[in-house]
């Protein structure tokens, strides 16, 4: 195998132990310095407890720099000692290994060094790193300076103020040196903290070596694979150990190391759920500034005014009487108290360490490893594990083993449903019922305004160590009786399936992926962050009618859970061709809510159906009318709610595209009918006809940075294909209705903006001459704030939001001519700010089907890329699944150009030259008309479009 090829560009190797024989040396001379200190300190005989030369050795001096060893292991002893006296331990001990050296000389692992010399062979760069001082000394007395391109030792780490192992400088040290990034090198190491420092420093491979009974410990510390010698790894296995591990990171988010700034960004981008509820991914023992929230879908209650809107810094009033204005958040279940001989350890004071957090997106498993360093110097590593079962969405698992690394002191662990601060953080809720017996906790609530109950049922079992935990979650929307439901499913929770409960679970995700997953070999970043957005689309997504996804999913409390225009327009094309029953269920949703529609068609004065521009429950609108900026109290009034209706035609093209797409008849006949047919009766009665021409006027398009227009470009196309659409579905279904004809007649008649002689578009009436507005560069892709602030003179000025006339295209691919889509990208694309999220993936897919290929991927990695990179500086409030979905439709239907016939999709012929930059393939399937088809793209050799 060729190494290079798959990726492998650099190989760094510890000295002491993996390259020469020299950790049986420095074994040695710690024993002796440390027994004859502890020796001294002894009181008498039987005080002296002499230092292990095997365990003491690995567990606390292994691959650590000597003032680090002598720290770690007299405070894992409780020995207090002075600075002179750990000095004087140090230097004693490097004193006595170079005694040793002379004696008996440098031997030297005959494997690893022809491992080495085969990597090189292979135009692999080689590096060695030890955090003992005799490094270089070891190396050319050895004559082994010329098999490696870098060195590092201790004297090094010293001069240039790099951290000792496991901290990972070193490492990511001699991988610059040797020009290579710490994902393209592999580590080999034969101690626990110079494992775990390769771990820790995003190496693509991490080759443990166990000399002597250390294997459990170098793979809990993060060793991809371990051997006892180097001569089990041959030029095959480890180019296959490589690629194979390039695959995993590619199918997990990792955060490594604690940030209290970004803890509630980190909290929504770790995310479980399964469609029911949605749980953050906030720490085991959770900060008190933490969102460690638990969101069910269809809970809502009353606006609690003191909770934010879409920021952090908007603040919406009441919505009046409304019980179902905002989704309502409950406490984490999955809360934690780790305490070592009596001492809580948590990251909320000093005692925190080390945090990784593994998001696998394959078994929909999040996993944390934290590390705690109480009184004393004890150091504890606590490991779990959570699930929102997608195989039963009432259950939800949790495990944790403390560990104590350097000590014998007493951990417990408790598990809780209550949350300290919940009358404050979770003011919807009153709490009727709080139980503890023998292994079980019960914790119900009821929402104050809307009356919900809910029940929270936790059974909990610890043996040798561990702590488990079977959640049920119930509420009265399930069972009229939530508490007998959620006690029911409690105890027919068998402790001896535990694992098959995440087995059962990761099956599900399993056919999830198999559907959905995309591959762009030699592109594991692009394929980890793909399927990022994949995993959180699925995580609110289920066959319940009653619910659809709100803006942020139940991921975070932005936009209160409200549902837009997002669900259909972005969202459900994703759904439609990977799991298309659960694109029936969203629009079944919309089914539902008619009587809502229907009410506010009518507050409006209107016949038919209007849909809510924000709704929750009911159908009714919960949109603010006005935002509240917390910071100066100035409020800025909200437009949308009342003049954003193409919100109605919105849907109705999401009822065509589904019935397109599958065929579904019974769908047609019933809920697909009645919408296209309610929403038509809408725009008959909305339109103003003047002359012989229908308009629509005092609307806000996709753009909401203008209100009050007349025939916005977008809204009155979507309304014509509305009452097109609705009168041919009359005529389909033998359906003798008068107003079929006069929706076929005002469709015909609507005024729908044409090119000009520029082949431009106008965005609505009048947007031509509007004053122009000076967008620098850095005012693009920031949460609009500041034009809120203006929102006055905004409105008389051409800057956008998002698109708006570049919608159309998007939504209408073979309406439009390749020149009329080009014309107008280069006329609003300078015009644009991106103040929404919905935006750059719009840009992209418009710009990659013109052949602008530097701005088509510039925008597709923005929208990729938004949450994993806090791109708006808002994903603290939750994920942003529009985003997702909407780079999702980008790569089909901009980079692809997928067009859909009779039998089956169809990549564009252009395809292949217009795949992002270095992407050699894509792989995919496509739901279509009841069948599953494959989708290859290959750029052919030597293309690439121009623009």
């Amino acid at each position: 195998m060729n190494l290079q090829a798959s990726g492998l560009h650099a190989a760094i190797f510890d000295m002491d132990g993996v390259i020469t024989r020299t950790a049986e040396l420095h074994a040695e001379a710690w024993k002796e310095v440390f027994d004859d200190f502890l020796h001294r300190r002894a009181g008498n005989a039987q005080e002296f407890e002499p230092f292990d030369q095997q365990r003491d050795y690995l567990r606390y001096v292994d691959g650590k720099p000597r003032r680090e060893g002598v720290r770690s292991f007299l405070e894992g002893r409780g020995i207090s000692f002075s600075e002179e006296e750990l000095e004087d331990i140090a230097r004693k001990k490097d004193t006595r290994f170079e005694s040793l050296l002379k004696e008996r000389g440098i031997q030297t692992f005959t494997s690893t060094l022809e491992l080495i010399r085969n990597l090189r062979r292979q135009g692999v760069k080689t590096a060695v790193v030890t955090s003992s001082r005799h490094g270089r000394g070891i190396l050319h007395s050895a004559d082994l300076e010329c098999l490696f391109d870098a060195t590092l030792d201790g004297v090094d780490l010293d001069d240039m103020g790099l951290k000792g192992k496991p901290d990972p400088d070193m490492y990511q040290h001699a991988a610059k040196a040797l020009n290579a990034t710490p994902a393209k090198a592999v580590v080999f190491e034969d101690a626990v903290a110079g494992v775990a420092a390769g771990r820790r420093g995003d190496f693509g491979l991490v080759v443990g070596v166990d000399r002597g009974g250390n294997a459990d410990a170098l793979k809990r510390g993060g060793a991809d694979i371990v051997v006892t010698d180097l001569c089990e790894l041959d030029m095959a296995r480890l180019g296959q150990a490589f690629a194979q591990r390039r695959q995993e990171v590619a199918w997990g988010i990792e955060q490594q190391g604690f940030e209290r700034a970004r803890e509630r960004q980190m909290e929504s981008l770790f995310c479980i759920g399964n469609g029911y509820l949605g749980v953050r991914g906030a720490l085991d023992s959770p900060l008190q500034a933490s969102q460690a929230d638990m969101f069910i879908a269809g809970i809502y209650d009353r606006k609690c005014a003191g909770l934010p809107y879409s920021e952090i810094e908007f603040l919406a009033p009441d919505r009046g009487d409304d019980l179902y204005a905002e989704l309502v958040p409950l406490p984490s279940p999955f809360r934690l108290t780790l305490s070592v001989e009596g001492v809580v350890a948590s990251f909320a004071g000093t005692y925190g360490r080390e945090l990784r957090r593994y998001l696998d997106m394959r078994r929909g498993v999040l996993r944390m490893e934290s590390s705690f360093e109480t009184t004393e110097g004890r150091r504890t590593t606590l490991r779990t594990r959570r699930c929102a079962s997608l195989a039963d969405p009432h259950l939800l698992l949790q495990e944790a083993i403390a560990s104590a690394e350097n000590h014998w002191g007493k951990l417990e662990l408790a598990a809780s449903l209550d949350a300290p601060d919940c009358e404050t953080a979770y003011p919807h809720l009153q709490r009727l019922e709080h139980v503890r017996d023998d292994g079980l906790e019960l914790m119900s609530f009821v929402t104050h305004a809307s009356g919900f109950r809910i029940c929270v049922v936790s059974r909990e079992r610890q043996e040798f160590g561990i702590l488990r935990r079977m959640i049920s979650v119930f509420t009265s929307r399930d069972d009229a009786d939530p508490k007998a439901a959620a006690l029911a499913h409690a105890n027919a929770l068998d402790w001896g399936r535990f694992e098959s409960y995440f087995d059962q679970s990761a099956a599900m995700w399993s056919d999830f992926w198999s559907k959905a997953d995309i591959r762009v070999p030699g592109h594991a970043a692009v394929e980890q962050a793909l399927r990022f957005g994949s995993y959180h689309l699925r995580l609110p997504a289920s066959e319940d009618p009653r619910v659809s996804i709100g803006a942020r999913t139940l991921s975070g409390r932005a936009y209160e859970g409200h549902v837009f225009w997002d669900s259909e327009i972005f969202m459900l094309p994703f759904f439609l061709h990977v799991e298309p029953r659960l694109a029936r269920s969203l629009l079944e949703y919309r089914h539902r809510t008619l009587d809502g529609a229907r009410r506010r068609a009518s507050q409006f004065g209107c016949r038919g159906a209007c849909f809510a521009w924000e709704s929750t429950v009911t159908g009714d609108d919960v949109t603010p009318t006005k935002i509240l900026l917390k910071s100066t109290g100035k409020e800025i009034p909200i437009f949308t709610g009342s003049q954003q209706i193409h919100v109605t035609a919105d849907i109705a093209y999401a009822v065509w595209r589904y019935w397109e797409a599958t065929l579904d008849e019974e769908f047609l006949h019933g809920a697909g009918m009645e919408l296209l047919f309610e929403t038509a009766r809408f725009w008959a009665s909305r339109v103003v006809r003047d002359g012989d021409r229908y308009h629509i006027r005092g609307v806000v398009g996709p753009d909401e940075y203008h209100h009050s227009v007349n025939d916005n470009a977008y809204t009155n196309w979507m309304a014509r294909f509305n009452l097109e659409r609705a009168a041919w579905v009359a005529k389909h279904l033998g359906k003798c209705m008068d107003e079929a004809g006069d929706w076929a007649g005002i469709a015909a008649s609507m005024y729908v903006p044409q090119p000009d002689e520029r082949d431009v578009i106008e965005q609505f009436e009048g947007f031509f001459a509007l004053g122009d507005y000076p967008l620098a560069d850095e005012a693009r892709f920031k949460a609009p704030v500041s034009r809120l602030f203006d929102w006055e003179q905004i409105n008389r000025l051409k800057v956008i939001k998002q698109a708006d006339v570049l919608m159309l295209p998007l939504l209408f691919p073979d309406a439009f001519s390749d020149e009329i889509v080009a014309a107008n990208y280069r006329y609003y694309e300078p015009l644009t700010d991106h103040g929404s999220s919905l935006s750059p993936a719009v840009h992209a897919a418009i710009a990659a089907r013109i052949g602008l290929q530097q701005d088509a991927e510039r925008y597709w990695k923005q929208s990729l890329w938004l949450d994993l990179s806090n791109g708006m500086d808002n994903s603290m409030l939750g994920v942003h699944p529009a985003t997702m979905a909407g780079t999702w439709q980008a790569l089909l239907f901009g980079f692809l150009d997928v067009r859909f016939d009779e039998a089956l999709p169809k990549a564009a012929a252009s395809a292949g030259a217009r795949l992002p930059d270095a992407w050699t393939a894509v792989d995919l399937t496509i739901a279509y008309r009841g069948s599953r088809h494959a989708l290859h793209v290959a750029r052919s050799p030597g293309t690439r479009e121009k623009g």
